[in-house]
């Protein structure tokens, strides 16, 4: 992104915490992760902090690696209020060196489906086994596709949420459509940002793309296993039910 275009909607931390205020259900389950852990944790794509800070406060030693600016910036001012310091690095997932290992290694938030590519998912995996401690373990989670779902993609927009305008112009509407690339196996999401009060003609304000890979079920233990790690338990949602067919979350324990 050049310096005079504005920053995505996506990666503005204050609308992205808006967006995402009602998700809350895996901060417990990431927390009881990180107590777990004999030692310091690592969390990638740590965004804007929404499972970091609550780790931080709890007095577990984190740090924090995210290739956002912008979010990595609205994280440092959350973790101010919080009264935590949380060390924090701006870098790619795929390549990065921190010098140092951990007992933890996390991605929460269907954050490897940013990654489409096999040589980005490699890289991936060889940088937590590079700051893995002996012993330690790395947990991450994204979604379980639905075929179904996916077979009804298509151009029509829908409404996909609603959240408050950070700097109190009203409510936001964000209306989308989903187009499912079979050959890579990529979900083309498009954004439409539109505030309530305005009219037809100028309700879009801002359009944006984001591009998600599906990982099934077989698959992504075949790739979890290819990269040298052992699955240690793969749960359906984030209250720890052991995965089935069915469920909505792949969330994946692994050493």
């Amino acid at each position: 992104m050049k310096a005079s275009e504005p920053i995505p909607i996506y990666r503005d931390g204050r609308h992205y915490d808006a967006m995402n205020r009602d998700m809350v259900a895996d901060i417990p389950f990431y927390l009881e992760e990180a107590k777990r852990a004999a030692g310091p944790v690592l969390e990638l794509a740590c965004g804007t902090g929404r499972l970091t800070i609550p780790i931080a406060q709890s007095g577990i030693s984190i740090e924090g690696v995210d290739r956002s600016p912008s979010m990595l910036a609205h994280l440092r001012t959350k973790a101010g209020k919080a009264g935590v310091k949380i060390p924090l690095t701006e870098a790619d997932i795929r390549d990065f060196d921190l010098g140092r290992k951990f007992s933890l290694i996390l991605i929460g938030f269907n954050s490897i489906q940013h990654l489409h590519d096999y040589a980005s998912q490699a890289a991936l995996f060889a940088n937590v086994r590079k700051h893995l401690s002996p012993g330690g373990t790395f947990v991450f989670d994204v979604f379980n596709p639905k075929i179904a779902f996916l077979a009804q993609s298509g151009e029509t927009r829908k409404l996909e949420r609603e959240y408050e305008d950070p700097d109190g112009q009203g409510k936001i509407a964000v209306e989308q459509t989903l187009v499912y690339e079979d050959a890579t196996q990529v979900s083309h999401i498009r954004w439409f940002f539109s505030l309530s009060n305005k009219n037809k003609e100028e309700k879009d304000f801002r359009v944006e793309e984001l591009h998600l890979r599906c990982f099934f079920p077989q698959e992504l233990d075949l790739l979890v296993r290819s990269q040298g790690f052992e699955i240690v338990k793969k749960f359906g949602n984030f209250e720890r039910k052991p995965f089935a067919s069915g469920d909505m979350k792949q969330v994946v324990i692994c050493r």
